[in-house]
C-alpha cells in the first residue's frame, strides 16, 4: 500500500524538522524580546552617562535594571571588562553572539564615537530614537503584510486538507492518487508545486525594514 510508505516519509520528515524548527521559534522570540527592551536599554545608559558613570559602570547599570534577555548579555560584557577584556572587543562579541541589526547599530555608533569622539548621550538618544522608529515601521510593514501571509498559508494548506477531507468521506475518489503510478507523480508534483508556491508568496511579503 501506498499510504504506509507515505505515512512514513512525512513523520520522518516532520520528526526531523521539529527540533530545528522549535529552536528557531525560541531564537527569534528570544531576538525579538531582545530588541523591544534595547531602546531603553539605551536610554538608562545614556541617562547613567549623564549622572556621571563611566561606561563601565553605565553598562552594569543597563545588566541591573534591564528585563532578560539583555540584562544577560550585557553582564557577560560587564564580567568580560572586569576580567581584562577590552571594551571594543566585549562589545564585538556580544553582536556576534546576538544577531540584531539594532544591536549592530548600537555597537557601530558607540565605537565610531570611541575612535572619532563626540557628545556620546547624544549619539545613544540618536541611536534609540532610530531604532524606536525601525520597530515601528517593521510593525507597520507586518500589519500591512498579514493579509498576504494569511493568503500564503490559506493556499498552502486547502489542498492538503481537501485531500484528506476527501480521502476520509469517500476514498474512492483518492484511491487512484495514492494507488496508481500516475497518480502517485501527481501528488509528488502538487506537493512540490505547493511549497514552492508558499516560498514564493512567503518571499514577497517578507519585507526587511
Amino acid at each position: 500500500s501506498f499510504h504506509v510508505p507515505l505515512l512514513s516519509a512525512a513523520a520522518t520528515v516532520a520528526g526531523g524538522c521539529a527540533p530545528c524548527v522549535l529552536l528557531r521559534i525560541k531564537r527569534n522570540r528570544r531576538l525579538k524580546l531582545f530588541n523591544t527592551a534595547l531602546p531603553e536599554a539605551i536610554d538608562l545608559m545614556a541617562r547613567s552617562l549623564l549622572a556621571g558613570h563611566s561606561m563601565g559602570s553605565s553598562i552594569e547599570v543597563v545588566a541591573e535594571q534591564s528585563p532578560e534577555p539583555l540584562a544577560f548579555e550585557f553582564v557577560q560584557v560587564y564580567q568580560q571588562q572586569r576580567l581584562g577584556l577590552q571594551f571594543r572587543d566585549a562589545l564585538l562579541q556580544m553582536g556576534t553572539r546576538i544577531p540584531s541589526k539594532d544591536l549592530q547599530f548600537l555597537i557601530t555608533a558607540i565605537l565610531v564615537q570611541k575612535e572619532t569622539g563626540g557628545d556620546l548621550t547624544e549619539i545613544l538618544a540618536r541611536a534609540s530614537h532610530v531604532i524606536r522608529e525601525r520597530v515601528r515601521i517593521e510593525g507597520d510593514v507586518r500589519t500591512h503584510t498579514a493579509q498576504g501571509r494569511l493568503t500564503g498559508w490559506i493556499l498552502s494548506l486547502l489542498p492538503v486538507i481537501l485531500l484528506a477531507l476527501i480521502s476520509l468521506i469517500t476514498p474512492d475518489y483518492s484511491n487512484t492518487l495514492f494507488h496508481d503510478p500516475i497518480g502517485q507523480k501527481l501528488l509528488y508534483v502538487g506537493g512540490t508545486l505547493i511549497v514552492v508556491g508558499g516560498l514564493i508568496i512567503r518571499k514577497i511579503v517578507d519585507i526587511q525594514v
